[in-house]
């Protein structure tokens, strides 16, 4: 597609030769909110999950109500494991849609993307189309890890702003939560130091999906320009959530925020054909030919690995057993990224510190019997 769009195309004033020069440059971020999800039965992700919580059920044993805002009002502080355990169930079950969507977005040479929902449905999407990635999410009051990687377009940094369900004591769930948690950013807490320089070294923010018309929008965006001082420097693109007047006017005046009145799909599929006739697209790793050698294993040595704890070894070996078997075995094996993107989480929050030693054992055991539940279907293909 050449560089002259037709007028009434949504995206012709979208400066793409600029845009793929600051992908190319890493300095360009992407915030991704949940409008740019599509849930499995087609819906509004936020509808799908008040339905898969059954939120709205005035009966409702842990929840009492769904602000108009999204934050949920628990009857109990305690129940908040609970409900996050729902959550988190309702993330891993398939998004065909919004995995599509993904996977284009995994080809594009962003450096860093900064996510507004609690879930892994986009480190999964990479894990699945074989790019490499390494992930981090703001957890209030607590630094993270001493050691900071700095993101680049061939591993790039997706980041959870508001907390991820695998530490359920990060999500931002409830508005206590979302003013610990603002409390914790204005005491400078959380946030790795050279993370907040990343983002003051950027010279593009795309907002995509983003809740603009929730109160606290605009808190976050306060926040953003607290670790980069930069913000009115940084050239920002966002795609038309909203039609009220004064919104607009507000965020384009205050924020600097250029709209396109174009949905979040057609952007994405622009933006990764660009990159595409700009050879800037990534090229997923090929398989590791330690995992294309191991020989099939059967279901006593599946167990046996299993048994001693080899977690990790068993995953890999059933892996290369689900690959030489597809397509029958499509299914198992996108189970099975789940399963070891959860696995990989753990890891890291063992490594953190940040998870009760019971809370391990629980986790541990979760996942090894899922694990078993895998390979004793795959015994079958």
């Amino acid at each position: 597609m050449s560089d002259t769009f037709l007028a009434q195309d949504p995206l012709s004033g979208v400066d793409w030769n600029d845009l793929t020069e600051t992908l190319e440059a890493q300095k360009c971020v992407l915030f991704l909110g949940s409008g740019a999800y599509e849930a499995p039965k087609g819906e509004k992700i936020e509808d799908a999950l008040s339905d898969w919580l059954d939120a709205s059920n005035p009966e409702h044993p842990f929840i009492r109500l769904v602000n108009t805002d999204g934050f949920y009002l628990l009857r109990r502080n305690r129940f908040k494991r609970k409900v996050i355990a729902q959550i988190k169930e309702f993330y891993n079950q398939p998004f065909p849609k919004t995995e599509e969507l993904f996977a284009q977005l995994a080809e594009i040479p962003f450096s860093m993307i900064i996510t507004l929902t609690p879930d892994n449905l986009l480190t999964r999407t990479f894990h699945k189309s074989g790019f490499d990635y390494q992930t981090d999410f703001y957890f209030r009051n607590r630094k993270g890890p001493d050691q900071f990687e700095p993101p680049t377009k061939n591993k790039p940094l997706i980041y959870n702003l508001l907390g991820n369900i695998e530490e359920p004591e990060s999500i931002v769930l409830t508005q206590s939560d979302f003013f610990d948690y603002l409390e914790s950013v204005f005491k400078a807490n959380s946030m790795h130091a050279d993370l907040k320089e990343e983002l003051h070294n950027a010279e593009r923010y795309i907002f995509l999906g983003l809740p603009y018309e929730k109160w606290y929008f605009q808190l976050l965006l306060r926040i953003l320009s607290m670790h980069s001082d930069k913000l009115k420097e940084v050239e920002r693109l966002a795609l038309k959530e909203f039609e009220n007047p004064r919104l607009h006017e507000l965020y384009t005046e205050e924020f600097k925020i250029e709209f396109f009145p174009a949905d979040v799909l057609s952007f994405v599929q622009e933006l990764n054909s660009r990159c595409r006739q700009a050879g800037l697209l990534k090229k997923a790793t090929l398989p590791d030919p330690k995992l294309t050698n191991l020989p099939d294993l059967g279901f006593t040595d599946f167990q046996k690995l299993v048994a001693e704890a080899q977690t990790e070894e068993a995953i890999n070996y059933l892996k290369a057993f689900l690959d030489r078997r597809k397509p029958r075995s499509i299914r198992l094996t996108n189970d099975l990224v789940v399963l070891q993107n959860r696995y990989n989480l753990l890891r890291q929050r063992e490594i953190r510190g940040t998870i009760y030693p019971q809370d391990l054992n629980i986790e541990n055991s979760q996942i090894t019997e899922h694990l078993l539940e895998l390979i004793t279907k795959a015994q079958s293909l």
